[in-house]
């Protein structure tokens, strides 16, 4: 059986950065292991359990060591992924590469998909190693789209972080994903933000919610489909639907 390691910085990156490949890689066969490098802002284990039974994941265990790394919520802690040496980064990258020996790798993009600088320090480590990897990317019109449906329902606020910018490079896709799944998925972390029509959420979420934003870009472009840049060089990627 064919193996795909998804590697992440945070509970919900593998929702709303490869839930759709992942669905679809299990649902080819392959074995989809998970591994995350902390706990998130309030510690989610239970949550992940919850999505990794929906999109198709295994199994999913800690990047490193329990607690070695922290979600600091932006308060720049020496103990987060991106303060963190980069070495050491790899190389528990590189532990779970020799352990589980996967055909495949997926995390997030060069840009680390949202820009989050513990997305980009994970992207980085993956790039270090010796496997074919994929990095998830939005394509910049997409995120265009997204924000022109957040800005109809909050005319003047401002939209995301901004640091969500997308690309204009061609992008592979893994495609075919049940929606239903990954909209439940992103709700076991945050009740209706899959579910919930956008001119509710707009009520009780900020607009400038990288959360929300991405859910805008699925609503605008679905959410069936994830978008990859090779991360390493190697062969064409696995077929898609």
């Amino acid at each position: 059986m064919r193996t795909a390691l998804v590697v992440h910085a945070h509970p919900d990156d593998e929702v709303f950065a490869t839930g759709a490949a992942t669905s679809v890689l299990s649902e080819q066969g392959w074995n989809v292991v998970l591994r995350v490098a902390t706990a998130g802002m309030h510690g989610a284990s239970d949550h992940l359990s919850a999505s990794c039974e929906l999109l198709g994941i295994a199994d999913w265990d800690w990047l490193g060591a329990p607690d070695q790394w922290i979600d600091d919520g932006g308060r720049n802690s020496s103990r987060t992924l991106a303060a963190a040496q980069r070495y050491d980064v790899v190389a528990a990258v590189e532990a779970a590469v020799d352990k589980l020996q996967p055909e495949l790798v997926l995390t997030v993009g060069s840009d680390g998909l949202t820009g989050h600088p513990d997305h980009i320090a994970i992207s980085q480590a993956v790039q270090r190693i010796q496997c074919r990897a994929l990095g998830a990317r939005l394509r910049a019109q997409d995120v265009r789209a997204g924000e022109q449906l957040v800005q109809q329902l909050a005319p003047g606020e401002h939209v995301g972080s901004g640091h969500v910018k997308g690309c204009d490079v061609p992008l592979q896709e893994i495609g075919g994903a049940s929606e239903e799944r990954r909209r439940q998925a992103l709700d076991a972390y945050y009740d209706g933000l899959g579910s919930k029509p956008l001119a509710e959420l707009i009520t009780t979420h900020r607009a400038s919610s990288d959360g929300l934003l991405l859910r805008a870009v699925f609503d605008a472009t679905g959410w069936q489909q994830d978008r990859f840049e090779e991360l390493t060089a190697s062969s064409a990627a696995p077929s898609s639907r």
